[in-house]
């Protein structure tokens, strides 16, 4: 029988958004790692580096410091929770910074002025937030938060000035969204709110789930590099591990000859025309002849010179 007073229920709301964020984690990369082989769009390694370096500095900084917080009693923990925000937060600023420059490099802007201005205005936020009245401790504890809010501002102003087209209509209104949203939860920061028992907890939830959201509209609904790209026989052979005599007979099954029109051309057995086809069949994920020949069209637009028999 399950003996419920050794369950603390007080942690569980933060152990659930740590078990989401390692979920989000894990499905974000693999999108990305999906979508890698059929972006043709230079931007688009820039957008990779954003989410990598976003999720290493969530853990880094975010999760180590909730945890530690949380479940490790010992002196000053406080000042170690604090220390590995500070060192994680070079993370942060190079996604961010990727972030820009995809965005720039995507609507054909000068990436070093829209970087320069970021990063103008976030000093000048902070140096605000000091003449405010903040202790000079909490506002550098918040620079993350200022440099986040005012990315997503510059990014936001990107994508709705922008007149290159480069995602569905539909994607555009949900990446615009998330951005704001991105942005948005780091107002919290500078609140009471911070003073709520799992805050740090739904905070990093928000934080994972709405950058990778960001991305996976992005890789399902853009349309300016949806084209794979053009590869050559040698890259078809390189990819699938086709030796030279299997490469022979594929051209030969790519220009519709039969098994004993390929075995005369090459001076070989009927069976061992078949028995290279099977192989080639089974390096390449295809079932039949009518699959592999759809398989080389798709991949490239000629072959050799060579074109398939109707």
């Amino acid at each position: 029988m399950l003996n419920y007073d050794n369950i603390n229920f007080d942690t569980l709301p933060l152990w659930l958004s740590f078990t989401l964020c390692l979920s989000m984690t894990a499905g974000g990369l693999l999108i990305l790692f999906r979508f890698h082989q059929t972006r043709k769009s230079a931007s688009f390694k820039y957008l990779q580096y954003f989410l990598i370096m976003l999720y290493v500095y969530g853990y880094y900084s975010l999760w180590s410091g909730i945890l530690l917080s949380g479940f490790v009693q010992i002196e000053n923990i406080e000042w170690v929770a604090l220390l590995l925000a500070q060192l994680g937060a070079p993370f942060l600023l190079v996604s961010l910074t990727m972030l820009l420059v995809w965005a720039a490099r995507l609507q054909k802007r000068p990436v070093i002025q829209l970087l320069l201005f970021t990063a103008g205005t976030s000093v000048t936020v902070v140096l605000a937030l000091v003449w405010s009245g903040r202790s000079i401790e909490s506002s550098l504890s918040s620079l993350g938060s200022v440099v986040a809010m005012t990315s997503a501002l510059v990014l936001l102003g990107v994508l709705l000035t922008g007149k290159q087209p480069f995602i569905s209509p539909i994607g555009k209104r949900w990446l615009i969204i998330l951005v704001a949203a991105s942005g948005s939860i780091h107002v919290f920061v500078f609140t009471p709110l911070t003073d709520y028992q799992h805050f740090n907890g739904v905070f990093a939830f928000l934080f994972y789930l709405f950058n990778t959201a960001m991305v996976v509209i992005y890789c399902y609904q853009a349309t300016e590099d949806m084209a794979p790209p053009s590869l050559s026989l040698d890259d078809i052979l390189i990819r699938y591990g086709i030796s030279k005599r299997e490469a022979d007979v594929l051209r030969g099954i790519y220009a519709g000859q039969t098994n004993q029109e390929i075995a005369n051309q090459l001076f070989i057995s009927l069976q061992t025309v078949k028995d290279h086809s099977s192989r080639i069949y089974q390096k390449t994920f295809v079932k039949n002849r009518a699959q592999l020949t759809t398989l080389i069209r798709e991949s490239q637009s000629h072959l050799s010179g060579v074109a398939p028999r109707s």
